[in-house]
């Protein structure tokens, strides 16, 4: 790689071992980066080295939290941390939290967690419902749904009772009632 393409950063980067794949690849493939990236290595291993305070546990995710907080995500963009959810009570063995709310739409995108042994009642579908099966099996009678499985039930269908036998994960995107 010649010296006028090098992106300064990558040799810190690959010495405190934030690098995958293609990037971490060039750094070891290019002699000069390699050299760069040991002098990083030199300097981390002196800090480490030295007396000092253990870093508090949580530490990461309080930095994290920090950023968010200043409004440093993507340009267009919300997120919501795992560790920040909100889940809501649906019935005994069902939990859900929502990811977002389409007013415009009269939609909701939901995450929701099946126990295993959950039963989720029979239901009409006024609108579409979509879901996506992140983990685990959703059962309808004979009609099992594993991970990956995608299910539409159009407007005007009916679910018999779910069950799960391992438990669930689902991505379900839903009408709001009026």
């Amino acid at each position: 790689m010649s010296d006028d393409k090098r992106d300064p950063s990558l040799p810190a980067e690959y010495a405190l071992g934030l690098l995958r794949g293609g990037q971490r690849a060039a750094v070891e493939a290019d002699r000069g980066l390699r050299k760069d990236a040991e002098g990083w290595q030199a300097k981390l291993v002196a800090l480490d080295a030295a007396d000092s305070e253990p870093v508090p546990e949580g530490s990461f995710e309080k930095i994290l939290a920090r950023i968010d907080e200043a409004g440093m995500q993507l340009p267009g963009t919300a997120t919501q941390r795992a560790t920040d959810a909100e889940w809501q009570q649906h019935s005994e063995g069902i939990v859900f939290r929502v990811l977002k709310v389409d007013e415009a739409r009269r939609r909701q995108t939901l995450l929701v967690k099946m126990q295993p042994g959950a039963v989720y009642k029979s239901h009409a579908h006024d609108v579409e419902e979509e879901c996506l099966v992140i983990e685990g099996d959703l059962s309808y009678g004979d009609f099992v749904l594993r991970a990956g499985d995608y299910h539409l039930a159009r407007a005007g269908t009916h679910h018999p009772i779910g069950t799960t036998a391992a438990g669930c994960l689902l991505h379900v995107v839903v009408g709001m009632e009026i």
